[in-house]
């Protein structure tokens, strides 16, 4: 436990810190090498051949590359809704036990990863850029900025409550959860770290926005919050689903305590797509 409080500071603060005094660029570049890392983390789990890994992280990037040459408005209109599409249906796939997932995955897990990590990529980069300005200003999305004195707020928002739905889960689970949310897919999840990872963060947003930022907090605001606590579970089940299908704990063992790189990218994975919708569109 303690290594996994330790990690999860230590990441914090270097967020933070890298919003705080770093530029677009910078950002971008950190989030892409992130984005590789974690989708060869998901190659890595299915036993693939190098030959395969490479392959499959050379099209990442290329479809990397060419998002950020040829993006337009439409572009990310339809990734942001193609997004919250398909977490949606797997949300639905998982409450009613439908295995459609599964079956994707049957067919190619490769590409199922790709879709996954290059759309949160995507949004993540084009955050604070869908409007019709905006795009044709900045021709390389957050690439393009020098300044992030608008756009880290929203980061540093999407960075805590992701991270205060994982923490709040994680503790009243630990503390009073008895029983398990999903025992074939995370046997340690459990209803009452559930409800806990939607309670404290809202409680604590709904708080700290009305009476230290005075930002009125309104219902349709209320409704978003509790969608992206609830999502950051979806993604985190997702990629639970995925480890056990191929017979695998942990993606990784890069971050004591908390395994690999997409052990902690799962919950953004749906998270930003909400975020985009509900803040820029």
């Amino acid at each position: 436990m303690l290594n996994r409080i330790f990690t999860g500071i230590a990441l914090a603060s270097f967020f933070l810190l890298l919003l705080i005094f770093s530029n677009g660029f910078i950002i971008g570049i950190l989030f892409s090498i992130i984005a590789i890392y974690g989708y060869y983390e998901w190659l890595v789990i299915q036993n693939n051949s190098m030959p395969n890994i490479y392959f499959f992280l050379s099209l990442a990037a290329l479809l990397m590359i060419l998002l950020l040459r040829y993006h337009t408005h439409s572009i990310v209109l339809i990734f942001a809704y193609f997004s919250i599409f398909l977490w949606l249906m797997m949300l639905f796939d998982l409450l009613l036990k439908l295995n459609i997932y599964k079956r994707f995955l049957g067919i190619s897990s490769s590409i199922v990863g790709l879709v996954f990590i290059v759309t949160t990529w995507f949004l993540f980069i084009s955050l604070g850029s869908t409007s019709n300005a905006e795009i044709l200003e900045h021709s390389y999305l957050l690439f393009s900025y020098s300044e992030l004195s608008d756009l880290n707020k929203y980061y540093l928002f999407l960075i805590s409550i992701v991270s205060l739905t994982d923490i709040s889960g994680y503790f009243v689970g630990k503390t009073i959860g008895k029983n398990s949310l999903c025992p074939l897919i995370s046997p340690k999840k459990t209803v009452e770290g559930f409800i806990g990872s939607l309670i404290i963060p809202l409680v604590i947003f709904f708080v700290s926005f009305n009476f230290i930022f005075s930002i009125p907090i309104l219902i349709s605001d209320v409704i978003f919050m509790l969608l992206c606590c609830i999502f950051c579970t979806v993604g985190d089940l997702s990629v639970s689903v995925y480890k056990r299908f191929h017979n695998v704990k942990d993606s990784g063992n890069i971050l004591p305590g908390h395994g690999g790189i997409l052990d902690r990218l799962d919950s953004y994975l749906p998270t930003i797509s909400i975020l985009h919708i509900w803040l820029f569109l």
